[in-house]
This record gives structure tokens, sequence and C-alpha cells, in this order.
């Protein structure tokens, strides 16, 4: 077996795994031995033991621990497991284990019957530590560096020495950082090993994939977060001193100053961060983030993302990677907006630092945009860099260019319009629903009729709209007729009824999952649709349904995020 990557990262770990294709999910089982296994050495059968009540509730901890990370499923058997833990006399080590081979059907951990810490699973503590290294061994990892507990060593490659410690990783001899401080040790699987067990065994995409909130204090011990998904936050507030908080994959945080104690591992986004009362650095994420500063003086790092940066008490500071004259930078009553490598926009900022100066944004002069009234207004783009405050109402801008000529985005406050022919400029818009150029128009307003109509064509047909039909289509939901009837109009089509013909209650389900989800029917689900439409609910709205559903909304969501182009019916 090869699990090779070119990343020193995992390849400095990776030894052997369950599996002799990498990214493979596998159920393992564990049992806890009452004497020596058959194949024991004689090192292992030395003062054997069987695990105390506390050693194997370590054991049940510490396994969960690696497969909230990993597609690894453990099941404990009362005898002849996959994973054997047990205990005997050891000298020079507070633990071993073996490696899985080829050949293995089992193998073997034993703790130091002897040492005391080995009896004391306390969070930070030594115990656990030793605990997650032995089973890491188990699935396949491997010492980063040439040292072992007998004094040999182990095959290369090796992690370069500024990164073989325990902030990286568990397997390392080397402490973490905040070992020194504070005398205690990590308690997660770190950056290092939760990417190495996933390219082994696949990453665990169940485990907090919803909306999670990370609460840190001072005395937090050093961990390594994975979160399958969701919008996250890490809150720092209840730190009393100078924190950092990165939010970039792969970085550390801080909740006090050199701890370098929470590590966010690779993969994950976490999109909010909450900085404590004693100042702080922040760094966002690449994807854009909502950054809310305490009382303290906080130093805000921004990235290419689109971020939006509530800077609280303190003189606070956004910091930016180019000179200050490749960004639009436009300060309005309340705010600054910020145009470069992402659209950013800052509150309570009292200074911006760009790579060749600094400005306080006292000094800017107040940028003022065309205002719209509480009803329904139209705007007229011209050359330069504008910005259009539509306000109440249904606003629209319109554009001189062919739609193909312009970059619309969405950004932390409005929209981006972007000519890139350079004539138009970059137009930033706030409270405008609508866009209008020389041969299409764009809707901002993308949980409105577009979007709804959009959805449909994806759920009815599994296709992007034709433009014309769409801007048709918008029309009639805009008159008042409802989803329901648009959506009856879809059934009775000629595409529809070309494509799929006469079906039963249960086939239609099941071509809803197909055309809008993209997957089989779960048969709860399927079910109870069919029992729907058996009891006379009408397949047009049984369509809608699945067109509006959280599930079809999250796989729109990509292709309209920044608009939807229809032609509107009528022309003219």
């Amino acid at each position: 077996m090869s699990f090779v990557t070119g990343n020193i990262a995992i390849d400095a770990l990776v030894y052997s795994s369950w599996s002799p294709t990498a990214g493979t999910p596998r159920t393992l089982s564990y049992s806890f031995l009452l004497a020596p296994p058959g194949d024991a050495s004689d090192e292992d059968r030395s003062g054997f033991a069987a695990m105390t009540t506390a050693q194997r509730q370590g054991v049940r901890d510490a396994l969960k621990l690696w497969s909230d990370v990993a597609n690894l499923t453990f099941v404990e058997v009362n005898a002849n497991g996959s994973l054997q833990f047990g205990t005997n006399q050891q000298s020079g080590s507070s633990g071993y284990a073996y490696l899985p081979e080829s050949w293995s059907t089992a193998v073997a951990m034993y703790l130091d019957v002897d040492a005391g810490y080995n009896q004391v699973f306390t969070p930070g503590s030594y115990g656990p530590s030793v605990m997650l290294h032995e089973i890491g061994h188990m699935l396949g990892l491997k010492h980063p560096g040439n040292y072992d507990s007998s004094g040999g060593g182990v095959d290369g490659p090796y992690l370069p020495s500024d990164k073989d410690n325990g902030d990286y990783t568990q397997m390392s001899y080397n402490e973490p950082t905040v070992h020194s401080l504070t005398g205690r040790y990590a308690v997660t699987p770190m950056l290092y090993d939760i990417q190495a067990v996933q390219h082994l065994y696949g990453a665990n995409m169940s485990y907090r994939s919803g909306d999670d909130v990370y609460s840190f204090s001072n005395s937090t011990t050093a961990r390594c977060i994975w979160d399958a998904g969701g919008n996250n936050t890490f809150d720092f507030s209840a730190c009393t001193g100078f924190v950092t908080i990165d939010l970039r994959a792969g970085g550390f945080s801080e909740t006090q100053a050199g701890y370098r104690n929470i590590g966010l591992a690779y993969g994950v986004t976490v999109q909010n961060a909450v900085a404590g009362n004693g100042g702080s650095q922040v760094y966002s994420g690449a994807s854009g983030s909502m950054v809310t500063g305490g009382a303290g003086f906080d130093r805000v790092v921004l990235g290419a993302g689109d971020d939006i940066v509530s800077g609280g008490g303190g003189s606070d500071t956004a910091v930016f990677s180019g000179t200050f004259a490749s960004y639009i930078v436009q300060r309005h009553a309340g705010s600054v907006l910020v145009f470069g490598e992402g659209n950013d926009r800052l509150e309570g900022v009292e200074m911006l630092a760009f790579s060749d100066r600094t400005v306080a944004v006292a000094d800017l002069a107040l940028h003022t945009a065309p205002q719209g009234t509480s009803g329904n207004d139209r705007f007229s783009a011209g050359v330069g860099n504008e910005t259009f405050d539509g306000g109440a109402g249904r606003d629209l801008v319109v554009l001189a260019g062919a739609r193909a000529n312009y970059t619309v985005k969405a950004t932390s406050g409005g929209h981006t319009v972007t000519d890139n022919s350079g004539n138009g400029g970059i137009d930033q818009l706030l409270n405008i629903e609508q866009l209008q150029f020389a041969d299409a128009s764009v809707s901002l307003d993308i949980s409105g009729a577009a979007g709804q109509a959009y959805r449909l064509y994806q759920a009815a047909f599994n296709r992007a709209p034709d433009l014309p039909g769409l801007g048709y289509w918008i029309n009639t939901l805009e008159l008042g007729y409802s989803l329901h009837s648009v959506a009856g109009n879809f059934l009775t089509s000629p595409e529809f009824a070309g494509a799929f013909g006469t079906l039963s209650n249960r086939d239609f389900a099941t071509l809803l999952y197909h055309q809008a989800l993209h997957r089989e029917p779960d048969l709860e689900g399927l079910n109870w649709w069919t029992a729907r439409l058996d009891e006379g609910v009408l397949r047009s709205v049984v369509l809608t349904g699945f067109s509006e559903s959280a599930e079809n909304q999250a796989q729109v969501i990509g292709s309209i995020q920044n608009g939807i182009t229809f032609i509107p019916y009528p022309a003219g």
C-alpha cells in the first residue's frame, strides 16, 4: 500500500491504513484485553493487566475524537476486536501500539500500568494525549520525526523541526507551545493529524454541519477545530487579554499572547469572529468574514473575500495588502466601503492601513450617493465609479452596455457592477433590486419572483431557464399569479409531457427527487409525498414543495447568488 501525496504534512505522518485505498471509510471493532493475545511478545506480556474502568472510558473518549474528524466508525465488542487495548509494565515509555500492516487482522495498544498519569483523563492532562497518540498509531499514523520510545528511529519523511511539535500533531514527541506556559496538553487530534487521518479514511462531513459557535476563554486548552459546514463563529468575548483570531484554514488563534492554542483544520470555514476586550489581531477568512471588535484596540487583516467589520470600542484598524491607490475607498455616514480584492464594509473603524500609507477615516471626504425615495426609483449609471442607494421600493439601475460586458457580484453590503471595458468603472449598489442592460436584465432580488421562477425551472426540467421564458414567468408571478398556478403550466407543457409522459403518483414523486434534488429518494420522504398525492394534493403543489425546499435552494444558490439574468416580458 502506498499513500504518498507529495504533501509533507501528510506524508510525514502516514505509514499504513486499514484500507488499501486512500479516502475509504472504515468500521473497526475494538475490545479490551483480559489476557495477552496469542501473538503477544514477551514485552507485551510483561506485567500485563486489564484496563481499569477509567482507562476503558479514556479509550472510548479518544476513539470518538478520531471518529469526529474522519469517516471511522468504532464498535465495541466483548473480544477479538480489530483494535485491542490493555496495559503492561514498561520502561521509558508511556505506552506503545502496533500499526496496521497489509496482513493485520488486529493490532494492540498497551499503556504503562505503573504510570499514574495513565489513570487520569481530565482534559488537558497527559493521559488523554497519550491515548490519542497511541490510537493514532493503531489507525496508521507514525511519528513525524526520527525517534521512538526505544531510542531508535522511524522511516521518513519527517516534518521540519518548527512543525514537529504538539501544535501540529499529537504524534510528535515535542510538546505544544501552550504546555510550557500552562503545563497542559492538547485535547483533540491536531492540524496535521486531522489532515492525515482524513486522507486515509475520508472526512466526517456530518460532524458539526450546522451553525456552531465556538466560545473560548483565557484558559481554553489547546485544540484543533474540525467543522463540516454551516455558518460558524469564533467567540473570544470572554478573553480579557490580547488575542489573535485567525479565520484562515490551517491557521492558529490564541486566547492569550503566545498560546497558539486554537488550530483551524484545513477545509473548515468559520465566517464570524467576536473579539475580546483586551485588543486583538484578526485575520479574515478566504471567503469573507464578519468581525465584531471588542473594547480594546483591534487590528483586522482583510483578505480576498467580502468582509464586514464592526470595530467596537478602542481605536481600530483595518489592514489591506495593496497600496492605497489600488482600492476604491468611500466614506459614508457611519461606514466606509472599500473595493479591491474583496468588497468590504467597515463600521466603527478609525484607521485604514495600506502597504504604502495609513489613512485616518476622519480625514476622508464624505462620499455622497444618489438616494432613492420610498417608491420605485430608476437610476442611470454613467462614467466612473458611482454608488446608488435605492432605499425602499423596487429600484432599478440602467446601464448602457450589453450584459456580457459587465460583472455583477453580491457583496457584504449589496452588489457591485464592474464595467469590464473600463468605461463605466465600478458601481456600488445598495438596496437595488434590478439592473437593466442593453440586451437583458438582472434581478438582484433572488428571494422574489425571479428566484422562484428559476428554481421551478430547475425542479421541473433539471436545466437552467431560457432567458425569454424566464422573463415571461417572472412577469406572470409579478402580476399576482401564484407559484402553484405557474407550476401547473410547467407540468402541462410539451417539454414536460414529452419527456416524462404519464406517471403514477409514486413515479412522479421519484422523478422530482431526481430532477430537483439530484438524488435517490429516501423511503420515508417518498412514502410521505406519495401519500399526499394519493390524498388529492395537486402535483403542482408538490412540485413547488420541491422547488422551494431548502435542499433545492442550497443546490441552486451558487448559480443565482450574483443575480438572475433574464429577458423582460413584454419586451421594451
